[in-house]
């Protein structure tokens, strides 16, 4: 697996994709909380600072989640609540060879936080190519919606993005 990396077609990551929540939490996140137990979801992943902090503040301790710490968020990671950590580098635009095997990890293990030194934004990609059926993927839009991914239900669609994306 190479990197991928974003290339001229940014616009297309920055659109609204399939569920967006324009609450603030905690209904953000119970919404989320009631769609995975309405269709049997059982996997939630999370890719954010902020997002994974509002899930664990309202009691829904994701899967495995991806941060970046930065500082002028303050939102405490939570790395007890994971039974392993992994740090990677991963820089803005980019998904790399590291970065990406450590979604896969966090995928096949379950209970994962992921460290990234960098920007962690992408990784929802990665997120979304290697989640399995019965899983959300969700991340925090620029604009303030919380976008929830119901993989079985947008797989192929969003895979298509991947076609925009360049190898390193």
């Amino acid at each position: 697996m190479t990197c991928y990396r974003l290339g001229s077609r940014r616009d297309l990551f920055a659109f609204l994709y399939p569920i967006s929540i324009w609450r603030d939490p905690p209904n953000s996140v119970n919404y989320v909380k009631d769609m995975a137990e309405s269709y049997g979801f059982v996997n939630i992943y999370t890719v954010g600072d902020v997002v994974t902090a509002n899930f664990i503040r309202h009691g829904l301790t994701p899967t495995a989640a991806v941060v970046d710490e930065k500082t002028r968020r303050n939102m405490p990671a939570r790395h007890e609540l994971f039974q392993r950590v992994i740090r990677v580098r991963n820089p803005p635009g980019y998904i790399t060879e590291e970065a990406w095997s450590a979604v896969e990890i966090a995928v096949r293990n379950r209970d994962v936080m992921i460290k990234v030194e960098g920007e962690e934004d992408m990784l929802s990609l990665a997120f979304i190519k290697m989640a399995p059926p019965k899983s959300i993927v969700t991340y925090g839009h620029y604009l303030g919606a919380l976008i929830a991914i119901p993989i079985d239900w947008y797989r192929s669609y969003l895979l298509k993005l991947f076609d925009y994306l360049e190898e390193c």
